[in-house]
Order: structure tokens, then C-alpha cells, then sequence
């Protein structure tokens, strides 16, 4: 499957959900979050994509392919191109260390607060990881 697609993010919630781990880093944190992977034509995206979860108290209450209005209303939008989401997938990078890198931005959402959540979205993207999927192949 391919990552950012419906059945993918839907995979996604299903392994958070799966993961005592994730549960516990997140008891506290509540409010969507965006995933976000800007177009990226060299790596064959043509456009930006983008996955709406809903995080509450270490569940993943639900998941999709996100709208306009969930990049304006959901309190977490973390933004990188397809080549930075590759290394954070694959487990090569650390999510908080490329936030403060600036690789992984956080488009919208309070930095102070997510610091004080970095094992759940360490959490977060180890479970996207453990679902793996695959890129969209290179059109040039």
C-alpha cells in the first residue's frame, strides 16, 4: 500500500491503537493531528498529501485522508517532503530531533506542549513505520 492513502493511515491507527507503548506516552495528549508530505514531483508526488488523526488520551479515535478544513482546524500540522518522511518512517531520523532540525516543521500546534509528548510522537512514527508501505515511484 501506499503511504499517505486511506488504507494506509487507516493501517496506522489500527497499529497506535495495538501499542501499550503508545497508550501510555500518550495518556494526556489530545487533538488531531496532520501528517503532512509536501509535493515532491522528483519524488513523484505531484501533489501534497496529507492524513487527519484523531490522538485522545492514547487512542487513535480515527483516521483519513485529510480535508481543507482538518489543515485549518487540527491543533498538530507536522509538513515534510516525501524525502524526509522516507528517513522518518524508515526509523533513520528522530521526529523531535528533526522538528528542532527544522526537517519535520510543525506547521501549527504549540512546540512547548508536543516537547512535552516526544515518546508519544516517537510512538506515533514508530507505528507508521511498523506499517510500512511504499512511495510513489519517480514519473521523470
Amino acid at each position: 500500500m501506499e503511504v499517505f492513502t486511506e488504507e494506509w493511515c487507516t493501517a496506522c491507527c489500527d497499529r497506535l491503537n495495538q501499542r501499550e507503548s503508545y497508550r501510555l506516552a500518550a495518556a494526556g495528549w489530545e487533538g488531531a493531528a496532520v501528517l503532512l508530505m509536501s509535493a515532491d514531483v522528483e519524488h513523484g508526488i505531484d501533489s501534497g498529501r496529507a492524513v487527519w488523526l484523531d490522538i485522545h488520551h492514547g487512542q487513535c479515535r480515527g483516521t483519513r485522508v485529510a480535508t481543507e478544513e482538518d489543515l485549518e482546524t487540527a491543533a498538530y500540522v507536522f509538513r515534510a517532503d516525501a524525502a524526509h518522511w522516507k528517513r522518518l518512517l524508515a526509523g533513520e531520523v528522530d521526529p523531535v530531533a528533526a522538528v528542532m532540525a527544522g526537517k519535520l516543521k510543525l506547521s501549527r500546534g504549540n512546540l512547548f506542549t508536543l516537547a512535552k509528548y516526544a515518546p508519544a510522537a516517537r510512538e506515533m512514527v514508530a507505528a507508521a513505520g511498523d506499517v510500512g508501505g511504499t512511495f510513489p515511484t519517480t514519473t521523470a
